[in-house]
């Protein structure tokens, strides 16, 4: 009986083991399955940890987005159009936002009654300015004017009709602080021998050196001795270098937008001499971008105010909100004569009524 018990388990062992080889070799040992009439790519691998493998589910890519480098996220740099045409520089600080300078729509000198309006401007963006796309529609035109002293503040901000593409446009931070003398800083331009958006490595000059190499070239008076403005030194002029900067150039600081190239260049033609521009710190202007921001918001719908920033509404934008904007929001104006030069009566002085036109505006938005 005892041995029968032995060989009877002896026989279940076997059979066992015979079960787990032919389970084995079936499931991971299997020979790939070809049908001649398909191709390569649809021939089957019966392996089990081929078809384990094949069904396991592929792992979710996470992109992650690198910090903003000027060097290499080319958006931030703009060109300002006007009926199509080139007139200025400026950089991206939001998807819908750019900042530049008021310099760029002086009046001109054909034509002193032209008017810069948000239908005939447009931006191309640093990576589009040699494949000459479609230009990017401006929608909003921000130039505020300063009511005390009567004249146009230094910057003005477009707002874009559309937002841009998040993953191919990248815009340019902020930077808080006002630069010093002597503060390391990038001047960016679009200039030769290649005309590329090209960063110059300089430094912020004493502003007081800044007033006498202006003041000895008679280009600017009460200009240069604005108390935020800033100083940068620009490349010599020499037969292998020269300035090339313009109205609305960015200036960097830690990859940051820290200021405005107001005026452009103004560069000396002797050789190896000192050349600056003159430029705007973007921290003055951070109350008037978010005001411009909230006036956009209001005026296309398209998001909140700034609940940081607790302030009654101007009466510009309660104007946008309620849909009944109003062009005049001051006190009644002030009668003008039938004959007065501002109403079309002949001049009373030598000079030109419209020299004089913007000392007599009335506070207009």
């Amino acid at each position: 009986r005892l041995l029968f018990t032995c060989i009877l388990s002896i026989l279940g062992m076997d059979y066992s083991a015979s079960l787990w080889i032919k389970k084995y070799s079936e499931n991971y040992h299997r020979p790939t399955y070809y049908i001649r009439a398909h191709r390569t790519k649809d021939h089957v691998d019966y392996n089990r940890e081929a078809l384990e493998e094949r069904d396991k589910p592929k792992p979710v890519e996470v992109q992650k987005r690198l910090p903003f480098d000027a060097t290499r996220d080319l958006t931030y740099y703009v060109n300002v159009l006007n009926e199509g045409s080139v007139i200025c520089a400026g950089a991206l600080i939001s998807r819908r936002m750019v900042v530049t300078s008021t310099h760029c729509f002086q009046p001109r000198r054909f034509d002193l009654i032209y008017e810069y309006t948000a239908k005939h401007l447009s931006i191309l963006t640093g990576v589009e300015l040699d494949d000459n796309p479609e230009p990017h529609q401006v929608i909003g035109f921000f130039m505020p004017v300063n009511k005390n002293e009567r004249f146009t503040n230094y910057v003005a901000l477009l707002a874009l009709s559309n937002k841009l593409d998040r993953d191919k446009y990248r815009y340019i931070p902020l930077h808080r602080k006002k630069p010093q003398a002597g503060d390391d800083v990038k001047m960016a331009y679009y200039g030769p021998p290649k005309f590329q958006i090209r960063l110059y490595n300089t430094r912020v000059m004493d502003i007081d050196r800044c007033k006498i190499h202006y003041g000895l070239k008679e280009v600017f008076h009460v200009s240069t001795f604005e108390p935020d403005f800033i100083c940068v030194r620009n490349k010599r002029h020499s037969k292998k270098t020269t300035c090339s900067t313009r109205p609305g150039d960015p200036l960097l600081i830690d990859n940051k937008l820290a200021a405005i190239n107001i005026y452009g260049e103004h560069c000396d033609e002797d050789d190896d001499s000192t050349n600056m521009d003159i430029y705007l710190p973007i921290r003055p202007v951070i109350p008037f971008i978010q005001t411009a921001t909230d006036a956009l918001r209001a005026f296309t719908g398209s998001g909140p105010y700034n609940e940081s920033y607790p302030t009654t509404l101007s009466p510009l934008l309660e104007a946008i909100v309620k849909k009944s904007p109003n062009v005049y929001v001051g006190g009644p104006p002030e009668e003008l004569a039938f004959d007065d030069p501002l109403n079309g009566g002949p001049d009373r002085e030598v000079k030109n009524s419209i020299e004089n036109h913007v000392e007599s505006v009335l506070d207009y938005y």
